[in-house]
């Protein structure tokens, strides 16, 4: 009875292990600045003093759509990223030493070594030579092109009217979830008459773009094999 017990817990232990190595559809996580584009579409409007004109400095004009200007106001971030690098990187190394010595005298050991090996030679007793070359080379190519589009939030107004901005746009099919993630910071002059922005006009601008699912699990190596080769000193 009590072997039975022993082999219920380790065949219990077993599947808990194989439940947890198996490959599930992973979510994406959440971004700590949505916080932040939540608290900055709540912030209330600052009141202004009516000044008993027709005309309003935040109204819709008649020739083209209100821009981006206070926080929670919402613009598109038109993303157009192409990067490219090469490295090129060589390295040669060569290297030549010799070194020759011959004993004169030593202790008349000499002699008795000369007579005993007749091969013995004082006048050449050490002589050594070393050739040692290196020749490496390494290229590295990398492309990457993002297009895209992103409607974002702004969270703060800087004291000379800039605009820092967040936007987060995520998209799931077949389980397979996708997010892009954009945040920076704009000039008021940039934005165009439909509320919109070259993403090469913002500044420190932070694109990040992944996902998740089991294309992503497939695609990377599991834990066992990482360990593997880790370990593995051949």
């Amino acid at each position: 009875m009590h072997k039975n017990i022993q082999q219920f817990i380790v065949l219990g232990s077993f599947l808990a292990l194989l439940s947890a190595c198996a490959p599930t559809a992973s979510s994406i996580t959440r971004d700590a600045n949505l916080d932040i584009v939540e608290q900055a579409m709540k912030a209330p409007r600052a009141n202004h003093t009516e000044t008993g004109s027709l005309w309003s400095n935040t109204g819709v004009t008649i020739f083209a759509d209100p821009k981006a200007s206070a926080v929670g106001d919402l613009v598109t971030v038109l993303v157009s990223e192409k990067a490219s690098a090469t490295r090129n990187l060589g390295t040669k190394k060569n290297k030549k030493s010799s070194h020759k010595t011959s004993v004169t005298a030593a202790l008349g050991y000499e002699t008795s070594l000369a007579a005993k090996n007749p091969n013995f030679k004082p006048s050449s007793a050490l002589d050594l030579s070393n050739d040692k070359s290196f020749d490496g080379s390494g290229q590295t190519t990398n492309s990457d092109t993002l297009t895209a589009s992103v409607t974002s939030v702004v969270t703060e107004v800087f004291p000379n009217g800039n605009l820092r901005i967040i936007g987060r746009r995520q998209l799931t099919i077949n389980n397979q979830p996708q997010a892009l993630t954009f945040r920076g910071v704009i000039r008021p002059v940039d934005i165009s008459s439909g509320n919109t922005i070259p993403s090469a006009k913002v500044a420190q601008a932070v694109i990040s773009y992944g996902g998740g699912g089991d294309l992503a699990s497939v695609a990377h190596e599991g834990w066992f094999g990482q360990t593997l080769d880790v370990i593995w000193p051949f």
